[in-house]
């Protein structure tokens, strides 16, 4: 082949397969990412939520935070912070990612022609990128389910400090 012909259609799906690989495994680590500061995110609210109940004055916080609805509500918050963790964690977990042909795999055809080799390790960067799709498809599911179950959350710690407000605004019990 010639320095300005076209790739023939095996280097074109090879370097297409080689491609897709590597943009599953860029989509793995941003998601990874954007996963980890969600996980350090609800772990500052934990945080924040434990600190102020610590710091609260009980004489002055129990007769606002008394009842079914606060009971109902302060069950609800943990719960749902138990499954964004739950959630983010799953969609944070490692997974076997794969990374198409080894090259010790390679070695042995060294004596070979390039699309000869390119055929051959083609069903392997087929199945790879089927794998890591799977896998990827995991991920993001869990990623989106945290997502929304922290929305969720943080509305229902919104009414519970709405509640608690409006507990105040009528002058407590």
């Amino acid at each position: 082949m010639g320095q300005g012909d076209p790739p023939s259609g095996v280097d074109f799906v090879y370097d297409a397969g080689l491609k897709k690989i590597g943009e599953q495994l860029k989509s793995v680590e941003s998601l990874d990412t954007k996963t980890g500061v969600l996980i350090g995110f609800l772990g500052a609210v934990i945080v924040g939520l434990l600190a102020a109940v610590f710091a609260a004055d009980p004489a002055k916080i129990h007769p606002l935070v008394v009842g079914r609805f606060f009971d109902f509500i302060l069950g609800a918050i943990i719960l749902m912070l138990a499954i964004d963790l739950y959630f983010a964690l799953q969609a944070f977990r490692m997974r076997k990612l794969y990374t198409g042909v080894h090259f010790q795999d390679l070695v042995e055809w060294v004596n070979e022609g390039v699309v000869e080799t390119k055929k051959a390790f083609l069903p392997t960067l087929i199945e790879t990128v089927e794998l890591n799709q799977s896998q990827l498809t995991v991920k993001q599911r869990n990623a989106v389910r945290a997502v929304w179950c922290v929305f969720f959350t943080f509305l229902a710690i919104l009414l519970a400090v709405a509640a608690i407000g409006a507990e105040i605004l009528r002058g407590g019990r």
